[in-house]
């Protein structure tokens, strides 16, 4: 007992002296262990990577790769697809024979999500199958069972159904033996929309809640909303409309964990189709087309143009109906999975009724017969015996196995029960002094790294932008300028003023200046690539730092960088537009220092006001 009182002193010398060094050593975090942590707060995740972008270009390539997935991932959860999109493109540029498989997997599996959003359901089938024998080679258990249900998911997008339902089934009694709630969430979720699709809509809402509840119990605010949206989407398809747009409304509530706007996509089309269906089609067609003016999903798209096609012949609007319809069907026609789901066979059904409404009732009674005679044989087959066969058996074989699983399961608890009663009092107690004093140093430890994190973004953002501010640009331009390698050379920076920025202000005031001002920069992150530093670093003035970037690349961004300005509408509610004036200048063998360079840039943006404004120079 003496021995064990001093390595439980010992123990705890030494976390209460490492602790403090290791949280202030390195801003590096182990992005392998991040994935918990995105799942409960994935904007505050993306912000913590975001902030570690400057210091993640000097990681090694595994660290790099580490950091790009975790980021992906946290892009996805918030709904910035573009970016996720550019994440994963970007990272798998990096990827060779020798990464390793975990890493691999995971860039398969978000390659085929990238896939399936784009309409292309074989290439994201591919994909997914490809990331399955990657997990599996890697023994990853979770990350090959999360696939395997990615995947039978993207088959039930295209109405394969027996074979969706076997891979969900084999996904489950995998995750079940883990006793992994998340995965077993995942899962029910994926059951939820077979079950949808296959017009089981009771099952379909067991399945949902489960997921709803599991998610609930983790604290997953995406998967939660995700989970509340197949409740949703089930009771539109169970004609309950009311029970529908309440958990829509709800979905739009629980989507405020993201500062995305276009993630109310997804709201506007499951309130947009639900009016719609339930005939309320003045009000149906102002969400759709509310709906269609966000960036969404292509496939999403095509129904909302059928049911908007649906109302306008309501609505005896039929030139605007024949538009609807020729969208949607354009969009199927480009997706050849979908030709012959029943998703694609109502365009004909709607066809047929526009006919009708235009008195061709040869042609409309043609449709419908074509709509009656394809839908009648895509129900027999999804109705086969061997689809039956195979969602009894495996209804049947997952109980059983829930049963003989849980009966073990109480087996070795009650052994554990008997364990932990055979251990001595004392050395329980002993215990719990020596955890809670540990937790009580990791807290006060976890709190002052935050208080530090928490100052560190403030000292190097400009708040009204949300840019670099000007300390932290100059301090990045010179440590990016010392040293003497080869890559020093190829550093360019471009210096942008906006043009009459006075005027903007005296004419309507300080707020729309912010408001130009913070316009400016969403342009240029948009157009800046992601390794380039941009900052404001002056009132109306703002610099971007290109490492790597001669001054001819550099000039053909500050191109790109000045047509999107011309082409945006930085005051809101006025004609007035709003101009910049850029000078660019590079290092060279006549330019080493950071204050000639900086100069050089300030005399070309000078001259390019000279010279009328609203135009590149470069020095």
């Amino acid at each position: 007992m003496k021995k064990a009182l001093q390595v439980y002193c010992a123990t705890l010398i030494i976390l209460l002296f490492s602790f403090p060094l290791a949280a202030v050593e390195d801003e590096r975090v182990n992005f392998i262990d991040m994935e918990h942590e995105i799942y409960r707060a994935p904007w505050q995740s993306y912000q913590k990577l975001i902030a570690l972008q400057s210091a993640a270009q000097s990681y090694d390539e595994l660290t790099y790769l580490w950091w790009s997935l975790r980021k992906a991932q946290a892009e996805n959860l918030i709904y910035f697809y573009d970016d996720f999109n550019r994440t994963v493109k970007q990272a798998n540029t990096f990827v060779t024979d020798k990464t390793p498989l975990a890493i691999q997997a995971h860039l398969s599996l978000f390659q085929g999500l990238i896939y399936r959003r784009q309409g292309n359901y074989s290439l994201s089938q591919s994909e997914l199958a490809k990331g399955l024998l990657q997990a599996k080679e890697a023994k990853l258990s979770s990350l090959y069972i999360f696939t395997k249900q990615e995947l039978a998911y993207t088959k039930t997008l295209t109405e394969i159904f027996d074979a969706s339902l076997e891979d969900i089934q084999e996904a489950y009694v995998e995750a079940f033996a883990l006793k992994d709630q998340f995965l077993l969430a995942s899962i029910n979720e994926t059951y939820g929309a077979i079950y949808g699709y296959l017009s089981e809509y009771k099952k379909s809402i067991e399945y949902y809640q489960r997921a709803f509840e599991a998610y609930q119990n983790l604290k997953y605010p995406a998967h939660i909303a995700e989970a509340i949206y197949g409740l949703a989407s089930t009771y539109r398809y169970w004609k309950k409309y009311d029970l529908a747009i309440e958990y829509f409304e709800k979905y739009q509530q629980q989507i405020d964990y993201t500062p995305n706007s276009n993630i109310s996509f997804f709201a506007a089309y499951g309130i947009g189709m639900t009016l719609a269906e339930k005939g309320d089609c003045i009000d149906a067609i102002a969400i759709i087309d509310k709906a269609l003016a966000i960036k969404g999903v292509i496939d999403y798209n095509a129904e909302l143009y059928k049911r908007k096609a649906s109302c306008l012949i309501d609505l005896d609007r039929l030139e605007e109906a024949e538009d609807a319809l020729f969208k949607s069907a354009s969009i199927f026609a480009n997706i050849p999975e979908l030709i012959g789901t029943s998703w694609q066979l109502e365009v004909i059904k709607i066809s047929s009724e526009l006919a009708y409404a235009r008195g061709q009732y040869n042609i409309g009674f043609g449709m419908l017969q074509q709509y009656y005679e394809e839908y009648t044989a895509l129900l027999l087959k999804n109705s086969s015996e061997r689809l039956l066969k195979v969602r009894a058996g495996l209804e049947s074989e997952r109980q059983r196995i829930e049963q003989n699983l849980a009966e073990k399961r109480s087996q070795v608890e009650m052994l554990e029960q008997e364990s932990r009663q055979n251990s001595s009092v004392l050395q329980f107690y002993f215990n719990i002094f020596i955890i809670c004093v540990i937790l009580i140093v990791l807290v006060v430890i976890a709190l002052q790294y935050r208080t530090n994190k928490k100052m560190h973004l403030l000292s190097i953002k400009d708040s009204l932008s949300g840019l670099f501010n000007r300390r932290y640009i100059f301090d990045y331009l010179h440590t990016a300028v010392l040293g003497s390698t080869p890559e020093k050379m190829k550093l360019s920076v471009i210096l942008i003023n906006i043009d009459d920025f006075k005027k903007i202000n005296d004419n309507y005031g300080h707020p729309i200046g912010d408001e130009v001002i913070k316009n400016i920069a969403e342009v240029g992150r948009d157009v800046f690539r992601q390794d380039d530093i941009f900052g404001r670093i002056g009132g109306e003035e703002f610099l971007c730092i290109l490492p790597r970037t001669n001054i001819i690349e550099a000039t053909k961004i500050a191109q790109r960088f000045l047509a999107k300005i011309n082409l945006s509408k930085m005051v809101k509610g006025r004609q007035d537009t709003v101009t910049v004036s850029i000078g660019i200048a590079a290092l060279s063998e006549q330019c080493q220092d950071v204050n000639q360079l900086y100069i050089n840039a300030d005399q070309a943006l000078y001259q390019a006001k000279h010279l009328g404004k609203n135009q590149v120079n470069v020095f």
